[in-house]
């Protein structure tokens, strides 16, 4: 149908609604979504075909779709550079027009001979960041994020959620991201692995196009929410020739149906006939799109097909082979039956499809393509074929390799016509895909609305609130800090309170580790320096990293679950505050427990001076963004000299519901080189004094700090 019609429009006024939640939605509800494909443009790849016609389908819901597509094209590059240097904002296009693509580089090829992985260019990388980081993006879908690759790279620069969605369930992929290949043999693939799984961990929602591909990639990155599969149908299906996105291949409509017996029903030119063929040869098409592997054993067994036989073949030449392989073996008496055409789209007239990868490079989007035109595939038995011929119930299956079975299965649907037939019926019974993408738009939407729900609200702050805090007085503030109650800090908490008296703290949280009667302590104390204490504790989880209670009175024991620290923070009218979420050098809840815990954080740490990488404090900033959570900071002092290197300034507040509201409008201020300086100190207090020294430079410092 016409894309207006798709979206909602007046093109077809009197068309029935078979999918109400699909109308088209307002300029206020349209979301700006990044579709991102690593494959060029000019290769005509099936991942890419799928991602045009998804951002087309959104787009004609009213949304905003950009796509990020690699090329080879080095001028449509360099347009797509100078577009984004002249006004980035302008390339997102209107809720509901025509999707945007921005062509941007590719990964360079691997160096035949030596043992290192492609790198994307430089170019490219460069391209993808300047388009998410100028772009408000409200999602960027990423399609095989596989590095390095646009994706990969789209996936490590995004500031917006993620989805990932995986499409073919090829090991080769994965043994280029460090799983698979390792074993335990060498360090080099496992550190690959664990860099390739923090990638993947940005992640927020994960679908497959398989369930096979989802466990194949599970199997190798698990993630506790897992990988959810649905099959698309082709990215043609529901479109006529003038009506798909470019990019996306559609059969030629003057190819011949396949021809069948009268069976007298008026419905069966809607969908592909399941009635005999009777008035042509059964017409078998071999795609040679799989591993060559597969390529020799296809043609192998087209070798071999008894010329008593009624059937013509037709090999559809994949990646612009000239000569596929095995051609020049052909017999005199199958060069007349056989035919080669250029990778385009099956034949529409195919009765029967062989697909006989051993699995490292199967292509699934031929089996669905196959029994979205009625024919019907002879695949080989692995997981991907197995779940799309539901065990063999659509089509039959043979084992990898196995030639004479293959043969077989082959000949049995040449002479039993009503075998193919039944194949057919079953596939017409229990579809594997729908006719059109509505529902899988429909799906993907859904996916969409289930992942923007986890975002913080932006109005949850009580009106009456905001309005009383817009009245009171600016404070500094610093929300994370340690006293000698803490193991591995050695100031006083005379001295923690005269330090930020000096340095003209309003406010002031005191979170030791698993312990707040140094917090408690200052409290009683506080009036007499003129700062306010939150009374906190930083809390370390079992496994999960560590947690900061505010507002809380009682000890949460160190080693309970994250979970449970949590709840024990609310029991007691607390706030959740996450410290250095990503400094990979602190115990900290990986990407996966964050997720898990989106809706319990009230704040997230997004600046930290003890964080030595700078990019950890980065992550903390882009994960509170996104997720619209309240961002704070502090110094993680462990010496008196390093409070004042990072502080809020924000409202003044009182308890935990206005501190809160203050907090989402607080400035963070920071003062750099502060960190070897205050690592050195807290080194020479707490390692390098003698324990009796110790003892006697707290009393002197204590004096002094009570003296004023």
């Amino acid at each position: 149908m016409p894309r207006e019609a798709r979206r909602g429009g007046a093109a077809d006024d009197a068309a029935p609604d078979r999918w109400p939640m699909l109308r088209g939605v307002s300029a206020a509800e349209s979301l700006a979504i990044a579709q991102v494909t690593p494959y060029p443009l000019e290769a005509d790849h099936p991942v890419t075909a799928h991602v045009l016609r998804l951002a087309d389908e959104l787009g004609a819901l009213g949304h905003r779709v950009v796509v990020l597509a690699a090329s080879r094209d080095a001028a449509r590059v360099a347009e797509t550079r100078r577009r984004l240097k002249a006004d980035a904002a302008a390339l997102l296009p209107d809720a509901g027009a025509d999707p945007v693509v921005l062509a941007v580089g590719e990964a360079l090829p691997a160096i035949p001979g030596v043992d290192r992985a492609p790198t994307l260019a430089v170019d490219a990388a460069r391209t993808v960041d300047d388009a998410l980081s100028q772009i408000a993006f409200d999602l960027v879908h990423v399609h095989e994020p596989f590095g390095p690759s646009v994706s990969s790279a789209a996936l490590r620069h995004s500031r917006a959620l993620n989805v990932g969605t995986f499409h073919l369930p090829a090991e080769r992929f994965i043994a280029g991201m460090g799983a698979g290949a390792s074993g335990g043999s060498g360090g080099g693939s496992d550190l690959l692995r664990k860099r390739s799984g923090r990638l993947l961990g940005r992640l927020d929602d994960r679908l497959a196009t398989s369930a096979a591909t989802a466990a194949l990639v599970a199997r190798s990155f698990p993630i506790g929410r897992g990988y959810a599969p649905r099959v698309p149908p082709p990215p043609y299906a529901g479109l006529a020739e003038d009506e798909a996105p470019d990019g996306v291949p559609v059969p030629d409509a003057a190819t011949p149906a396949p021809a069948t017996t009268d069976t007298g029903d008026a419905g069966a030119a809607t969908a592909p006939s399941t009635a005999v063929a009777t008035r042509r040869p059964v017409h078998v098409v071999l795609p040679l799109d799989e591993e060559r592997a597969a390529r020799r054993t296809a043609m192998r067994a087209l070798r071999r097909l008894g010329t008593d036989l009624d059937w013509r073949a037709t090999v559809v030449v994949a990646d612009d082979d000239v000569v596929p392989v095995g051609a020049g073996n052909l017999g005199a008496h199958a060069r007349d039956r056989v035919s080669f055409v250029p990778a385009h789209v099956l034949p529409e007239d195919a009765d029967v499809v062989v697909l006989a990868s051993t699995g490292t490079r199967p292509a699934p989007h031929i089996l669905v393509e196959a029994l979205q035109n009625g024919a019907v595939p002879v695949a080989s038995r692995i997981d991907v074929h197995d779940e799309l011929t539901d065990g063999g119930r659509r089509g039959p299956l043979f084992e990898p390799g196995d030639v004479d079975v293959l043969v077989q299965q082959l000949e049995r649907l040449i002479e039993r016509p009503e075998e193919l037939a039944r194949f057919r019926g079953a596939e017409l019974e229990h579809p594997l895909t729908e006719p059109d993408w509505d529902a899988y738009t429909a799906w993907v939407v859904d996916r969409y609305d289930a992942l923007l729900a986890r975002r913080h609200d932006r109005d949850r702050f009580d009106p009456a609130v905001v309005a009383r805090l817009r009245e009171r007085p600016l404070i500094d503030v610093d929300l994370h800090m340690h006293t000698d109650h803490s193991g591995d800090c050695a100031t006083p908490v005379e001295v923690l309170l005269d330090a930020a008296r000096r340095q003209g703290l309003g406010a002031i949280a005191v979170t030791d580790h698993n312990e707040v009667s140094g917090a408690h302590e200052a409290a009683a104390k506080a009036a007499e320096y003129g700062v306010k204490i939150i009374i906190g504790e930083e809390v370390k989880t079992a496994d999960q990293g560590e947690v900061i209670g505010l507002f809380i009175e009682e000890r949460i024991p160190k080693g309970v679950t994250l979970q449970e620290a949590i709840a024990d923070i609310r029991r007691q009218g607390g706030l959740v505050y996450v410290p250095h979420p990503f400094d990979r050098m602190h115990s900290v809840p990986d990407y996966e427990h964050m997720l898990d815990i989106v809706h319990e954080i009230d704040a997230v740490e997004v600046f930290n001076p003890r964080v030595a990488i700078a990019s950890f404090n980065e992550e903390a900033a882009r994960f509170a963004a996104k997720y619209r959570m309240v961002a704070g900071a502090g110094s993680d002092s462990h010496v008196a000299q390093g409070l004042g290197s990072v502080r809020l300034r924000m409202r003044d507040f009182d308890g935990p519901e206005e501190f809160l509201a203050s907090l989402a409008d607080a400035e963070i201020r920071t003062k750099s080189g502060t960190l070897v300086y205050v690592q050195a100190l807290k080194f020479l207090e707490t390692v390098a004094t003698p324990a009796p020294a110790r003892r006697l430079v707290r009393e002197r410092r204590v004096r002094r700090a009570t003296r004023g």
